[in-house]
């Protein structure tokens, strides 16, 4: 869902973007990605993306910065999280801002609904497309088409 709102937004404003993902589950560490997405305009990382359904706790935020954040050099980190942060995620993530590092956490379900009012229909058209792209494909485990299917019910049900 993540890839197809990064993908309306740059289809939806001609941007010059390449979006890059890592599999569901998949060490980002060993493939040298920067995050589960990362977008690059020009070959240089705009922007870094963990999506996580986890809490994010100060020790992971310290080792993302040490294995991804400095070693590549990423400018924006952003974690899409499930729910809020603490207070020592919080004074953490304000050290790094302090020594010039973007760290930044937004409820993937606040930020996506902001993406699809800021892209209009065209970009709403694009992420739907792509969507019921992914959907389709025959890579795609049933488990998850079968959530989606659920949640897509219980939204239209009343």
């Amino acid at each position: 869902m993540v890839e197809a709102a990064f993908t309306a937004i740059r289809d939806a404003f001609g941007l010059e973007w390449t979006i890059e993902t890592q599999g569901i589950n998949v060490a980002d560490r060993p493939s040298g990605a920067g995050g589960d997405i990362t977008v690059r305009s020009r070959g240089s990382i705009l922007l870094a993306v963990e999506v996580t359904e986890r809490p994010v706790d100060r020790d992971r935020v310290v080792a993302t910065f040490h294995s991804k954040i400095a070693p590549q050099g990423i400018g924006d980190y952003l974690f899409l999280i499930r729910e809020g942060i603490s207070d020592e995620v919080a004074r953490q993530t304000r050290q790094y801002f302090a020594q010039g590092n973007e760290i930044n956490f937004l409820e993937m379900r606040v930020w996506l609904r902001s993406v699809l009012a800021t892209t209009g229909k065209h970009g709403r058209d694009i992420f739907n497309n792509l969507l019921v792209q992914k959907l389709q494909a025959a890579e795609m485990p049933a488990a998850l088409k079968v959530a989606w299917n659920e949640q897509i019910a219980r939204i239209t049900s009343t």
